[in-house]
């Protein structure tokens, strides 16, 4: 099915509040999945994927492990970055604006792809972006030029499965040069290429994984009811 990218951001917005996100992560989030579906990377795919920790997952603070003038590690102890990569990329950015250029590195997070949705909101800010991560048997490189919305993003196979992988992202930022889209010193070829944004005309989802994020955002519905009649009970018997 297709629906607009309002529709997303509503949909997803309920269904992570459903979830229990905090009201300001609740907005963050639903524009991340929104972001990546219009730029054609499938960002509703990629919450299914999460849906299931989501639900298991505890929201705790983020650790601060190393900060300067221009460098930012965080530990998002295993946190998706629907939680937790908004403060993250916020302080990137006030760093990169202040002095030229800003590295953040976001460690033990997953559904890191989700992050790419969020820095399309930063474009305005007139900053080069490189994003950077791997998984067991891939890595991942995407970019943006300053003032565009839609990332360059290449996939390479490794040649042998990564060791020690931390589930960590990395963000370099600059606002002075555009930056590369390859960090790896190998020259094999990618093996997924993607450059193009959606066409217009409505984005297309799955409808399963839809009626699923409306059933999460109904919890909302139902809370709210339950709470509006214990509410409506109390105040009868206090008249009496």
């Amino acid at each position: 099915m297709r629906v607009s990218l309002n529709e997303i951001q509503v949909i997803c917005r309920k269904a992570f509040e459903g979830i229990g996100f905090a009201p300001g992560d609740c907005d963050d989030a639903a524009e991340m999945i929104a972001r990546l579906q219009q730029q054609g990377l499938d960002g509703i795919g990629a919450l299914k994927k999460a849906l299931d920790f989501l639900h298991d997952e505890v929201d705790r603070p983020i650790e601060t492990c190393y900060e300067d003038a221009t460098q930012l590690t965080l530990d998002a102890h295993g946190q998706s970055v629907l939680r937790c990569a908004a403060q993250a990329i916020e302080l990137g950015v006030s760093k990169a604006l202040r002095g030229g250029s800003a590295l953040i590195r976001i460690r033990h997070c997953h559904n890191r792809i989700l992050l790419l949705g969020y820095l399309a909101r930063c474009a305005g800010e007139g900053l080069n972006f490189c994003v950077y991560w791997r998984d067991a048997r891939q890595e991942l490189v995407a970019t943006f030029s300053a003032g565009n919305t839609h990332p360059a993003l290449r996939v390479y196979d490794l040649p042998q499965p990564a060791q020690g992988d931390e589930q960590s992202i990395n963000v370099l930022m600059s606002r002075h040069f555009a930056l590369l889209p390859r960090l790896s010193a190998e020259d094999a070829a990618p093996t997924f290429e993607h450059s193009q944004p959606t066409p217009a005309g409505g984005l297309q989802v799955n409808d399963e994984v839809w009626a699923q994020l409306k059933k999460l955002g109904e919890r909302v519905l139902v809370e709210s009811t339950e709470e509006s009649r214990r509410r409506g009970a109390g105040e009868g018997s206090d008249t009496r």
